[in-house]
């Protein structure tokens, strides 16, 4: 039987690796990096086509399990971007023709409270690790397991304009740290995890209040 690949298939493949990336710690220069927020840019030609990747050769395979920072063009020579518009990727692509990797959107680093928005954690972590953005990339990442044992929650990635913008890529953990973070569309992630999941009312009360300090509306009804 042919193994057909179809774009629902990458996309639950994308989900699948977004829920196991988040059940690891990166341990980078000795520090230890704990993503809580990531959204995944996955581009193959001809399969699965996101406008919204870079393309940029360092999210391939050859720089697998290390950070990529954002550039503005597709080779390593180009420059960095600069201001707030920077941020930190970590590659996971098993393939030289297929450029995917996860955006770091907040994190725990050190223990220390999360860091919540994606050029927040880029410098952060380029500050902890005493390394320069040349160092960040060419250090080799540790993966390993973590404590966490929580849901993931989706939503759509956040202000993208091109690309799958509508596809449930944007991955979240559910963590002690969930109901007093900052996280963008808390509400409809614990919503939309209630709905997937078929929760009886009494149940769903129970953890929307748990996760968000209040039952949203639609739970009440």
């Amino acid at each position: 039987m042919f193994n057909i690949i179809t774009m629902e298939n990458i996309i639950v493949k994308i989900q699948d690796d977004g829920r196991c990336f988040l059940t690891k710690t990166l341990v980078c220069n000795e520090v230890l990096i704990q993503p809580t927020e990531i959204e995944p840019y996955y581009y193959q030609k001809g399969v699965f086509e996101d406008e919204s990747v870079h393309q940029n050769e360092l999210q391939t395979n050859k720089h697998k399990n290390h950070f990529y920072i954002h550039r503005w063009g597709t080779k390593q020579s180009d420059s960095y971007k600069g201001g707030n518009r920077v941020s930190l990727d970590f590659v996971v692509s098993d393939d030289a023709d297929t450029y995917y990797s996860f955006l770091i959107r907040s994190a725990i680093i050190n223990g220390e409270p999360p860091v919540v928005g994606p050029n927040k954690v880029f410098r952060k972590i380029k500050e902890v690790c005493h390394l320069d953005e040349k160092g960040l990339e060419s250090m080799p990442i540790k993966l390993v397991p973590n404590k966490y044992d929580c849901d993931v929650l989706f939503s759509k990635r956040i202000n993208l304009t091109k690309g799958f913008i509508d596809y449930d890529l944007r991955a979240v953990l559910c963590d002690d740290n969930f109901k007093s973070s900052r996280y963008p569309l808390k509400e409809k992630m614990v919503v939309d995890f209630i709905t997937q999941n078929n929760m009886p009312q009494d149940l769903a009360m129970e953890y929307a209040k748990d996760k968000l300090g209040y039952i949203p509306s639609s739970i009440k009804k």
